[in-house]
This record gives structure tokens, C-alpha cells and sequence, in this order.
């Protein structure tokens, strides 16, 4: 199965500072500090929702280096398994059918 990040690379990072995207529910969102080969990009997963209102947060942070992406692509291919993913939809609370 091709990985749903294969677009990143290191160049991909230079495009903006901060990047939020998803793949169906699964939210993730990167931040780039400093330049290619010595700066870092911390990625976060997260539930489908806002990421000010997500609750089930995990970060890990990655050298900005073909090699550092490498590896964030891999921890967000495994982050995708562990967590999965639906067509996305928007998280309303379920309709009130007495009302």
C-alpha cells in the first residue's frame, strides 16, 4: 500500500510554516522552525475536530532533512493504522428527533 504522505519531502515544508491536513478523520497539522538541513518540523494526530478543541493529541518532532521526513512519514503511516480513518465527515452532535 502506497503511503498517504508520499507527497513530503523536504521541500514540501517550505510552502508555508504551518500546515494543517487530513486524510478522511485522520487530522494531523505541521510546524516548520528554522531552514532545510538544520531546522525541525513538529507534526501533532489528532481526533477529527478542531485541533484548539482536540483532546487526543500526539506530537513527535523531526529534523528538516530528507531523512527526518523519511521518518515522519513513517510515524504518520503508523499514527494512520493505530488510529484509522473514515470518509470525512463533521462530528454534529446526533439530532434531537423529539424536538
Amino acid at each position: 500500500m502506497e503511503s498517504g504522505f508520499a507527497l513530503l519531502n523536504s521541500g514540501f515544508f517550505t510552502k508555508a510554516e504551518v500546515y494543517p491536513g487530513s486524510l478522511g478523520t485522520f487530522r494531523y497539522r505541521f510546524k516548520r522552525e528554522g531552514w532545510t538541513g538544520s531546522g525541525k518540523i513538529q507534526a501533532w494526530v489528532y481526533e477529527n475536530t478542531s485541533f484548539e478543541l482536540a483532546k487526543d493529541i500526539e506530537t513527535e518532532t523531526f529534523d528538516w532533512t530528507e531523512e527526518g521526513v523519511a521518518a515522519l512519514r513513517d510515524w504518520l503511516d503508523r499514527k494512520l493504522r493505530e488510529r484509522g480513518t473514515e470518509p470525512y465527515r463533521i462530528p454534529y452532535p446526533p439530532a434531537d428527533r423529539n424536538g
